[in-house]
C-alpha cells in the first residue's frame, strides 16, 4: 500500500498541487491516504480535494483508505469527507448552514431545469432563488448590499455551470468574516470546461485552456452569444450576453480577487494593478473562488452600472463581433482584458 501524505492547510495553491499529485497515483496498487499533518481548510481546496479523491477511488481498481483524520471536526461537519464517501463527518449540505458559512453543498443541475419546467419558470429564476437562498445562508440576512453582491456572484457563475457546462452537478462551499468584511465563495463542477463551451464561437481562438480563460473573462463573449449566431429568444431577461465571469470577476478585483481554473490553466487575479498569474493545473470542469470585499465603497448598482457601460462601449467598437443584449440579466444590477485581441479580431473580419 502506498501512503500519500496529505498537505497541512487546504489552501488554494497546496490545494492545486496535491490534485495533480492524485491524478498521478498508480490505480493498480492500494492508497492510503494521510491527514495526520492537515489542520486549516479553505472552501476551495476542501471542494477540489474532494472532488479529487471521489475520482481517485473511482479511478482505482482497489481499495483507497483514509488516516489520521479525526482530528478535522470542521472538515467533517462542513460535509468535506462524505462528499468522497467516507464515514467521518456530515454529508454535503447536511449541516444546517448560518453563523457565516455555507457546508460544502451539491446542487443537481438536471433538479434545476425540473423545477423551472414544472413551475412554468424560466432555469434563471430558480437560479437566482438559490443563489439568493446561498447569500441569506451565508449572511444571515437577506436585504442591503452584501447580499445582494453575494446573491448576484453566486447566481452568475451557477448559471454558467446550468448553461454551458452540461455538468450533472455543482459543488458549492463558503465562508464570510464580517469583522474583516471578506466573503469566499467556491463553486466547481465537473463539466465540458472552457475551452469546449466556448468553441462554438468561430470569431475566438480556445485551442488551448489559456486561452480559453482568457476569452471567457472578457465582457460580450459567448459560446451562444456571437456575431452570426442563431437568434435566441431575446425578450427573456436571462438570455445569454457573455457578461456573466466578467461582471463577477470585476466584483471580486474592487478590493478581493477571482480565480479560475479550467483544464490545465489556472488564473488568479488581483485587485487592480497587481495583475493576473497563472498556475499549472489538472482539473475536469471549472473551479472558480470569489473573494469578496464586503465593504466596498462603491454600491453594487453603481459598480455593475460603471462595468455595464465599459461593456457598452465595446459593443459599439466591436459591433461586428459581439451581440451584446441591454436587458441581459448579468448587466442589470480596464485593465481586466486584452484589447490587442479584440483589434486583432476585428482587423480580421474587415480583411475578409
Amino acid at each position: 500500500m502506498k501512503t500519500t501524505k496529505a498537505p497541512n492547510a487546504l489552501s488554494l495553491r497546496s490545494s492545486l498541487e496535491f490534485c495533480k499529485i492524485l491524478q498521478s497515483l498508480d490505480v493498480e496498487i492500494e492508497h492510503a491516504i494521510d491527514f495526520a499533518a492537515t489542520g486549516s481548510v479553505e472552501p476551495c481546496g476542501m471542494l477540489m480535494v474532494s472532488s479529487e479523491l471521489q475520482r481517485l477511488q473511482t479511478r482505482c481498481n482497489l481499495k483507497v483508505e483514509f488516516e489520521n483524520y479525526r482530528h478535522m471536526t470542521y472538515a467533517g461537519h462542513m460535509g468535506f469527507f462524505k462528499a468522497f464517501r467516507h464515514e467521518y463527518g456530515k454529508w454535503p449540505g447536511e449541516a444546517n448552514g448560518g453563523n457565516n458559512y455555507i457546508p460544502l453543498t451539491i446542487l443537481d443541475t438536471g433538479q434545476i431545469r425540473k423545477e423551472a419546467l414544472e413551475t412554468l419558470r424560466e432555469e434563471g429564476d430558480v437560479v437566482e432563488e438559490r443563489s439568493e437562498q446561498l447569500a441569506s445562508t451565508l449572511i444571515g440576512d437577506d436585504t442591503g448590499e452584501v447580499f445582494e453582491t453575494l446573491a448576484y456572484s453566486i447566481r452568475e457563475i451557477i448559471r454558467n455551470v446550468v448553461e454551458h457546462s452540461e455538468a450533472s452537478q455543482i459543488g458549492l462551499c463558503g465562508l464570510y468574516w464580517p469583522s474583516k468584511g471578506r466573503a469566499e465563495i467556491a463553486i466547481i463542477d465537473r463539466g465540458r470546461g472552457l475551452s469546449a463551451a466556448l468553441a462554438p464561437n468561430p470569431h475566438i481562438d480556445v485551442s488551448t485552456d489559456k486561452q480559453a480563460i482568457n476569452w471567457a473573462l472578457m465582457p460580450a463573449i459567448s459560446g451562444v452569444a456571437f456575431e452570426g449566431a442563431k437568434k435566441r429568444n431575446r425578450d427573456s431577461p436571462w438570455v445569454n450576453s457573455g457578461f456573466g465571469l466578467y461582471m463577477t470577476n470585476r466584483i471580486c478585483r474592487n478590493g478581493g480577487n477571482f480565480f479560475i481554473s479550467s483544464g490545465d490553466t489556472g488564473m488568479l487575479l488581483t485587485a487592480s494593478g497587481e495583475g493576473k498569474r497563472y498556475f499549472s493545473t489538472s482539473h475536469e470542469g471549472t473551479v472558480v473562488r470569489m473573494i469578496i470585499d464586503t465593504n466596498q465603497r462603491d454600491s453594487l448598482q453603481k459598480s455593475l452600472e460603471r462595468y455595464r457601460n465599459e461593456g457598452y462601449e465595446i459593443q459599439h467598437k466591436y459591433k461586428e463581433v459581439v451581440r451584446i443584449d441591454p436587458s441581459a440579466a448579468s448587466l442589470m444590477l480596464s485593465k481586466d482584458f486584452d484589447v490587442t485581441l479584440w483589434d486583432k479580431l476585428l482587423s480580421k473580419l474587415k480583411g475578409r
